[in-house]
């Protein structure tokens, strides 16, 4: 188990408990719950919409407690993130590799950035032709949304299983994951939930709202100190995401709580940071049929 990140001076001062993010753990599980016990008197869309957005923001929640919130009981911010609503990603395995993340100069490196979807040229030219165009696709926001989360499990399914062999602890958190998928799994056989229906119309789209968070998030900049971006949004959205659309403040200041980062982003960064964007609409309107960058890393690991 990792332990929680060593207070900085820009965290002595917080809370043992911090309310806000507990307040939103409880409107999602109590949210979740009367919806797929209500479900057969709620109009179909309207249910898978609620449950898809309350799904994402609950892995919006866990990326709080992979950063050391809401309390300093690291057992107890566990137990709050561990129903796998989302159903895809093991959450003890997207804490190691979230924080691999966050070394900062290696954001979008092919081989060292966990959540990088640019490939090396040697495994970019190994690609058939079939999928280099499925890749291709997948650089779209509109491709990303639609074929991300499949690409992204088999992706994480086949790296998982070969680092298994050299890595017993990985076998581990997906065992503690299942664990999380049969809680969700029997607590919707109890209320007579169609299980397809949720993994197509609210684990799947959940994680497509997901990918569209990430395609903005990211930069091949040379200079590494601009390659987090800043979306500005709507309040929903920002909810959603729990500000982590002010990427750049997050990622130079990972162990603030979301509710702080707006004000920070306004104190240091509003006038001096490089990519802001000014909402998802305009990624959209912009990328939505349109590669944002080639698959190929345009400068990093082009010897191998």
């Amino acid at each position: 188990m990792q332990p929680q990140h060593s207070p900085t001076s820009d965290t002595k001062s917080n809370p043992r408990m911090e309310w806000p993010t507990l307040f939103m753990f409880g409107l999602v599980y109590s949210g979740w719950l009367v919806l797929t016990m209500l479900h057969d008197q709620i109009p179909v869309l309207l249910l898978l919409i609620v449950l898809s957005y309350l799904a994402a923001l609950h892995s919006s929640l866990q990326h709080e407690v992979i950063h050391g919130h809401p309390t300093v009981w690291n057992y107890l911010n566990i137990a709050l993130a561990f129903p796998a609503l989302g159903l895809i990603v093991p959450f003890k395995r997207y804490e190691i590799l979230h924080l691999q993340h966050h070394r900062n100069w290696l954001i979008t490196d092919p081989f060292d950035d966990s959540e990088s979807y640019f490939l090396a040229r040697r495994s970019w030219l190994a690609c058939g032709r079939v999928v280099q165009g499925i890749l291709r696709i997948n650089n779209t926001l509109v491709g990303r949304m639609l074929l991300g989360p499949a690409i992204m499990a088999i992706r994480m399914i086949n790296s998982e299983w070969r680092a298994t062999k050299n890595n017993p602890d990985i076998f581990t958190a997906w065992l503690w994951h299942f664990a999380g998928v049969a809680m969700v799994v029997l607590w919707l056989w109890l209320v007579s939930f169609p299980i397809l229906l949720y993994i197509f119309g609210v684990a799947y789209p959940a994680t497509s709202l997901l990918m569209l968070r990430a395609f903005g998030e990211h930069l091949p900049e040379e200079n590494t100190a601009h390659r987090s971006a800043i979306i500005k949004s709507n309040l929903v959205m920002q909810l959603l995401y729990l500000n982590n659309n002010f990427h750049r403040v997050h990622h130079d200041h990972p162990e603030v709580a979301w509710y702080r980062l707006p004000k920070l982003y306004q104190q240091q960064y509003a006038d001096q940071t490089k990519h802001v964007y000014p909402g998802y609409l305009s990624l959209i309107i912009e990328f939505g049929f349109k590669q944002r960058f080639p698959v190929e890393h345009p400068f990093l690991a082009k010897e191998s």
